[in-house]
């Protein structure tokens, strides 16, 4: 019995224990009440449209625990607020309350709608802070030159605002800041020189904004600089010694106004990683990059105005991009590149010579450009070793030959431009049984000839296609119905859109890839097609290009009936069959092709009348049905009444407007017949009565005068139908007199 007593008094003591320390937990709390209040402050200044704050409430007094809060465990200041887990729910403003928080050594406030508010100032009074993150905020106004205060600095986001004014100068002060980003802002005017006594900066991005002037000496004292980019600005003047930064990996001086020669220095800059210096006026002979690069990197190099021969490059690239300058000379320095290279664009040259046949060693390559060049010679049958290609330019050369069979193994490709060359030969089976994945096929302006080959229609993602200009014959394919892609809206993934490795971290001494290939680095290529669009070549690209289903057969000697079976392409925005032998009628559901914006149909031998579903089409925005042998009245409808009559001379036997107000001339003259009909027939009437009138006249006055029988009889009669008139008259008064005197 004595145990059972103390077993229970065991568990009382426990439970009563227990039940206190749990009172005890949640009367007590290890925030400081002055800083709750500020907190509460924070989040009545907010929007929560998600509830996420929805714990930050007077009634758990713990703020510790709150979403975002980090507190210091042994004082209980907060030292981190963190409101990124609802950024895309909150709008308002910057608490003035945030001081407050005087401990507070990292604040994000990153991706809050600040609905255009300006930068506060009280933030350079937080002299604690370590990390300021308020990029994409929708923030305006200047940056306080309080921030300089903030002297323990050492992250800085500010990027992707509207920001406007100057770099304060008294950034310099911010000697222990390692990371600036004030990208994606209006901010105009110099770079300070004081931003060389930043002397700590690692990372620093002034790109995209309205920044003018020169590149200020000083960025050469930043030793410890590792990543610069000050692209998309105005920046003048020559490119800025760097020989001070020796740990730079990222150099993107790209879209701006520099000009001058590239310093010999700046391409000696072993750690470099990616140096852009792209779309600037920069001049002159390309100086000989021989550098070792730890590791393979990219060069671009592109939109400005280097001429010569390209010089001795590094082995050890993964992309180059020289495209829009004045190169000449041969294709031989790409054979000096080894088989890293993923992206290489020569485009828009000078170039000449053949395409060198070193091809098999560049198995990694995604995208090649060399179109707008002066290329010959024929396709090499290397290509077909890039199994891993996926877009090929090589547009507006002087190739000649037929397609290479070895093109067939290539079958990751999706883009292929090969127009404005002098190719030859027919149109391989193998486009179609082996290129499934291609969305753009060019061959257009060339020298094929045969039929078409119905194995084209095999390839169902295609939405761009361009035979034109060629001496192709035969009839259309009736399976051209079956191009899916133009059929349907859906879009999968971005074909448009090609990633490549822009570095590849270092190689082991064996050439294998070190275990660190985890940290190499992706950048994209977007293509862009050259298509006739409502009468005019326009280059699509990007959005554009995904969007484009076109059909371009134009300029051939394509013959028989346009086939019923294209009308099934609902979504085909452009189909150009002009300057055929094309025959027959125009079918008459055409207007089953809803999305059609240009339709060009001309210099054929159509005959029959214009359907009468082309009025359906609403989208139309260019029609050309001229030269052909149309007849009957143009459909009535506004679409098809306001293109101008050149969209349908040519056609002698077609009318109504806007080619003429009244349909066709034989109708007309018919009308114009009856009329003069009826004219003759009442003139005819009118003489005839006028002649009756006088013969009978004359006659009747004539006998009077001629005849004393005839004067008598008349005037007799005359005479008693007088007496006869007034006896009638006198009766019928007399009876009405007596009527009425009654």
């Amino acid at each position: 019995m004595r145990c059972i007593l103390m077993l229970v008094l065991c568990v009382f003591l426990f439970i009563s224990r227990h039940g206190l320390g749990l009172k005890e937990d949640a009367n007590t709390s290890s925030c400081i009440d002055e800083e709750r209040q500020a907190l509460l402050d924070v989040k009545a200044n907010l929007i929560d449209l998600h509830g996420n704050l929805s714990d930050w409430s007077s009634e758990r007094v713990d703020c510790c625990k709150w979403a975002g809060v980090t507190c210091n465990n042994q004082s209980g200041h907060v030292i981190k607020l963190d409101l990124t887990f609802g950024s895309t729910g909150f709008t308002g403003k910057i608490s003035p309350s945030l001081q407050v928080l005087n401990q507070l050594q990292s604040l994000n406030l990153s991706g809050i709608n600040f609905q255009s508010n300006p930068l506060t100032s009280i933030l350079g009074s937080m002299s604690k802070l370590q990390s300021l993150d308020i990029s994409g905020a929708n923030l305006s106004g200047p940056i306080p030159h309080q921030f300089a205060n903030l002297s323990n600095l050492l992250e800085l986001d500010l990027s992707n605002n509207s920001l406007s004014g100057s770099i304060p100068f008294s950034f310099g002060n911010l000697t222990f800041l390692t990371y600036l980003d004030l990208s994606q802002n209006q901010l105009e005017g110099d770079i300070p020189q004081s931003i060389g006594n930043c002397s700590s900066l690692i990372h620093l991005d002034l790109s995209q904004n309205l920044l003018n002037g020169s590149m200020p000496d000083s960025i050469d004292q930043l030793s410890k600089l590792e990543y610069l980019d000050v692209g998309h600005n105005s920046l003048i003047g020559s490119i800025p010694n760097l020989t001070g930064c020796p740990s730079l990996s990222f150099l993107d001086l790209s879209s701006n106004q520099f000009s001058g020669n590239v310093p010999n220095s700046l391409v000696q800059i072993l750690k470099l990683r990616v140096l852009n210096l792209s779309s600037n006026q920069i001049e002159g002979m390309l100086p000989n990059i021989t550098s070792s690069y730890l590791g393979y990197v990219t060069l671009d190099l592109s939109n400005n105005h280097f001429e010569g021969r390209v010089p001795l490059l590094p082995s050890r690239l993964a992309a180059l991009n020289l495209s829009g300058n004045r190169f000449s000379g041969t294709l031989s320095f790409v054979c000096a590149i080894d088989g890293f290279l993923s992206f290489l664009d020569l485009s828009n040259n000078l170039l000449s010579g053949s395409l060198s046949d070193c091809w098999a060693t560049k198995r990694m390559i995604k995208v090649l450009n060399l179109s707008n060049n002066n290329l010959s010679g024929e396709i090499p049958s290397s290509f077909g070793n890039l199994l891993t290609l996926e877009a090929l330019y090589l547009r507006t050369n002087a190739l000649v030959g037929e397609l290479p069979m070895s093109l067939s193994s290539c079958i990751r490709l999706r883009f292929l431009d090969l127009g404005e060359n002098k190719l030859s030969g027919v149109i391989p089976e193998w486009i179609g049984e082996k290129l499934s994945e291609l969305y753009v096929l060019v061959l257009g302006s060339n020298r094929f000839h045969g039929r078409l080959p119905s194995q084209v229609c095999w390839l169902n993602n295609l939405q761009v296609l361009d035979l034109s200009n060629n001496q192709l014959s035969g009839s259309i394919p009736r399976c051209f119905g079956n191009f899916t892609a133009m059929a349907t809206r859906s879009f999968g993934d971005d074909m448009t859109s090609h990633f490549y490795l822009s570095y590849i971290p270092l190689l082991t001494p064996g050439n294998v890839l070190s275990s660190g290939i985890t940290s190499s680095e992706e950048d994209y290529f977007q293509d862009n097609a050259l298509v006739k669009w409502k009468g005019k070549e326009r280059s699509f690209e990007r959005s554009g290009l995904q969007l484009l289903k076109s059909i371009d057969l134009s300029r051939n000697s394509l013959s028989e009936e346009l086939p019923d079976e294209i009308t099934s392409l609902y979504d085909l925005a452009s189909l150009n069959v002009s300057n055929n032998k094309l025959h027959g009628e125009i079918p008459k559901d055409i207007g089953r092709l809803k999305s059609i914006q240009s339709l060009d149909l001309s210099r054929n031998e159509f005959s029959g009348r214009i359907p009468l579903s082309l009025v359906e089409i609403t989208s139309l925005g260019y029609l050309d049905l001229s030269n052909n042998n149309l007849s009957g009245r143009i459909p009535t409808g506004t679409q098809l009444q306001s293109f101008n009559d050149t969209s349908y001379s040519g056609n002698p036997q077609l009318c109504g407007p806007p080619l003429s107000p009244r349909c066709g001339p034989p109708p007309v003259v018919e009308k114009k017949d009856v009329e003069e009909d009826d004219d003759d027939f009442w003139k005819s009437n009118y003489i005839g009565m006028g002649v009756g009138f006088a013969v009978g006249f004359l006659g009747i006055c004539g006998s009077l005068v001629l005849s004393p029988c005839c004067r008598y009889f008349v005037f007799a009669s005359l005479s008693h139908i007088t007496d006869w008139i007034y006896v009638i008259v006198a009766v019928h008064f007399g009876k009405v007199e007596r009527k009425f005197r009654r």
